[in-house]
């Protein structure tokens, strides 16, 4: 008998411990991204919906629209040295094409939430053994989300 109270003081700490960390994040909307390669072009765009922790760091939860064809996609940000550092995860595996995974990173300017970007995206062509890898880079742009 002594366990099981034991046993449902914990769980109760425990769920007051969890419920009460989870309120300290607020929701701030969603934020789109029109990213551009070098040449100025328009690659892909960015949809997230963004909370800010508890700490000033902020958690992205979205897609990356590639080509009319949607990916999740998952980052963070932080405001650091006077601007916001911002780290993109996608992957995504298109059936009887390929596998393709992306790390982004982002300095954003505070003031505009537009900057500059470099991409590291690895991809296994299916029917293929080698896994190759591509460097990118160019400018992202805060757009309003259709």
């Amino acid at each position: 008998m002594v366990k099981k109270r034991c046993g449902v003081i914990l769980a109760c700490v425990f769920l007051m411990a969890v419920s009460s960390h989870a309120s300290a994040e607020r929701f701030l909307g969603e934020f789109c991204w029109q990213v551009f390669n070098q040449e100025n072009e328009p690659y892909w765009k960015y949809k997230f919906g963004i909370y800010e922790k508890e700490g000033g760091y902020f958690a992205l939860f979205g897609t990356v629209d590639y080509e009319n064809t949607l990916s999740a996609a998952h980052g963070n940000a932080v405001l650091a040295d006077g601007s916001i550092k911002l780290t993109i995860v996608s992957s995504d595996r298109e059936e009887g094409i390929e596998f393709w995974t992306d790390t982004f990173a982002a300095k954003l300017e505070p003031s505009t939430l537009s900057g500059t970007w470099n991409a590291i995206e690895l991809v296994k062509r299916d029917n293929e053994n080698e896994v190759f890898g591509v460097h990118q880079q160019g400018s992202i742009n805060l757009i309003t989300c259709p």
